[in-house]
This record gives structure tokens, C-alpha cells and sequence, in this order.
């Protein structure tokens, strides 16, 4: 099966309030689930900067 790897950085502003949320739409994520592709695995990462998260998309077709 043919596989694609995509890692994606966002930017959260860090929450101090409670019940605050964010919700981030991953547009290259989503352009190849458009195109047949299923995600495999999502890997969380770590980043030295507070604001930042890291994910990395396992994708299959």
C-alpha cells in the first residue's frame, strides 16, 4: 500500500481560562483524505516553543 507522511505544526494560543477551546481545520490533511487517502496513525510531538503542537499524519491509500 502506498503510504504518505505529513507532518503539521500549529500554533495554539496557550489556554490559561477553563472551558476554553480551540479547533483547528488541517486543510493538506483533509485536501488528501479528498483524494482517497485514510489516515493510518497520528503521531503527537513535542516542540520546545509553549505555543506550538506537532502532528505527524500516517497516511494510507
Amino acid at each position: 500500500m502506498p503510504q504518505k507522511v505529513i507532518t503539521v505544526n500549529i500554533n495554539v494560543y496557550e489556554q490559561t481560562i477553563t472551558n476554553r477551546h480551540s479547533a483547528y481545520e488541517i486543510k493538506d490533511v483533509n485536501k488528501y483524505l479528498d483524494e482517497g487517502w485514510t489516515i493510518k496513525q497520528v503521531i503527537p510531538g513535542t516542540t520546545t516553543a509553549a505555543n506550538w503542537t506537532n502532528l505527524t499524519f500516517i497516511l494510507e491509500k
